[in-house]
């Protein structure tokens, strides 16, 4: 397959995993192949000619269908909430499992109490996200900066941590009105992450990739528990 029109369709599939709490758009392009060219990419901010054809896929992804994806959280959002922390849930165990599979019997017990504390801590702010839904620019900034961050590690939802500070629905909301109010601050938080957490998540998960992914796992397992 060309490598443009790869690109191209993994923004496309990217842009829609970053929709859903749970799923990962970095992990969507590990399956398409493109990761480790896209981190290098971002980070040198080289061959614009495979980074423009992903933005536009994305965008298709996001605001092609982030209505579908607000109506059904507005009309069936029990259900929708029920699906999503089913996700999670699952998505966090995996992560879990995934990232002990091999471990010395030690380190798997130390990564074990970790990832306790770590589902405790999403459990404590999932259950405080409806009272955590007022924003403002300074914030959506950070936020955009964080979920941005997200989708450049594997494994690990930017949505998921929408869901889990309570401003998922704002967000969405906000993809499907055109809300410029709100995604204007959220796309610069997103700029900054674009120039700065290439290279600094390159080396963080160099050393730490064990505990971030764990630690991760466990925030979006305990989020998503907090649904119910």
């Amino acid at each position: 397959m060309n490598m443009r029109l790869r690109f191209l369709i993994a923004g496309f599939c990217i842009g829609l995993a970053e929709l859903l709490p749970g799923i990962s758009g970095a992990t969507v392009a590990l399956i398409f192949g493109i990761y480790k060219k896209l981190i290098e990419c971002i980070s040198k901010l080289k061959d614009l000619d495979l980074l423009i054809p992903l933005i536009l896929g994305m965008a298709v992804g996001v605001f092609g269908f982030s209505k579908i994806i607000n109506f059904l959280f507005l009309n069936y959002t029990t259900l929708f909430e029920i699906f999503i922390g089913i996700i999670m849930v699952f998505y966090g165990m995996y992560l879990f499992m995934s990232n002990i599979q091999g471990s010395k019997k030690n380190d798997k017990i130390l990564f074990s109490l970790f990832f306790i504390f770590s589902v405790g801590l999403g459990t404590l702010i999932g259950s405080l996200s409806g009272f955590m839904v007022s924003v403002n620019p300074f914030l959506l900034m950070l936020y955009g900066f964080i979920a941005f961050s997200f989708l450049l590690i594997p494994g690990i939802s930017g949505s998921a941590f929408l869901l889990a500070i309570g401003i998922y629905p704002l967000m969405i909301g906000s993809l499907a009105d055109l809300n410029l109010s709100v995604l204007f601050p959220f796309a610069v938080g997103m700029l900054f992450s674009i120039l700065i957490m290439p290279t600094l998540i390159n080396k963080l998960l160099s050393k730490f990739d064990k505990y971030i992914f764990i630690a991760f796992a466990g925030f979006i397992f305990g989020s998503g528990a907090s649904i119910f």
